[in-house]
């Protein structure tokens, strides 16, 4: 009797650990869902700079199947939990096969991510071990020199080396400064008349100019609003 009981026992304690474990997988697999979203989010930093090389079809295409097959884990587990129900088979299979099929499709997606990046980081290699030249920044466009409005030479700008810039609206002499951002604009700084003349009908857009951006071979200068009011082309 005591034999028997024993043995009622020892059963008992083993169906709760199953139990137990089943539970335990079926915790793990969002615990599981939330560290891959986070792993993603890293995991996408390293895209940073592949425009040109990497294959995203791969790699956009394997973020996007990715839920797809979580949902499709998520079933497969829940069915095999029914079906291990019915046939009085251990509780805790089914959400291990959860598990495992969750780690898959992220390590498979993961897989796929990367081999999409591959060709950038096959660049990066090459550059690395001398075998092809790193990219270079092209060189800002140079407004040293003259530039003119029209063939008669008026209105225009004289932009010398040490930063000063002298010229013409089309009635008075113009002159202030100028810089160069690192993206290229040219900043005229207190661009100012420097004589007095009245010309009626003229239009003196060019002291009214604030910024000039070179495209092209070509320079637009922008106004208060910073927007193009009128052009200069190299001079003749």
């Amino acid at each position: 009797m005591h034999a028997e009981s024993s043995r009622f026992g020892a059963s008992d304690q083993d169906r709760s650990g199953r139990w137990a474990l089943a539970v335990s997988f079926w915790v793990l697999i969002p615990l599981i869902l939330v560290v891959t979203y986070f792993a993603q989010i890293f995991e996408s930093f390293g895209a940073v700079g592949c425009e040109g090389d990497c294959d995203l079809d791969i790699s956009v295409g394997a973020r996007a199947v990715y839920p797809w097959a979580v949902g499709a884990s998520l079933i497969a587990a829940v069915v095999a939990a029914v079906v291990f129900h019915l046939r009085g088979k251990p509780a805790h299979w089914a959400p291990l096969i959860g598990v495992i099929l969750v780690l898959l499709s992220a390590i498979v997606t993961s897989i796929m991510f990367q081999v999409g990046l591959a060709p950038m980081h096959e660049r990066n290699d090459s550059i690395a071990n001398g075998e092809i030249p790193a990219e270079t920044t092209p060189p800002l466009p140079d407004p040293v020199g003259a530039w003119e409005a029209s063939v008669d030479g008026t209105p225009f700008l004289w932009f010398s080396a040490d930063g000063t810039v002298t010229g013409n609206d089309g009635c008075n002499d113009l002159s202030g400064r100028w810089t160069q951002d690192p993206a290229g604009r040219i900043e005229l700084e207190a661009l100012l008349p420097q004589t007095t003349n009245t010309c009626d009908g003229v239009d003196t857009w060019l002291g009214r100019g604030r910024s000039a951006d070179i495209i092209d071979g070509y320079m637009f200068v922008n106004g208060d609003m910073d927007s193009p009011i009128g052009g200069l082309q190299p001079a003749r």
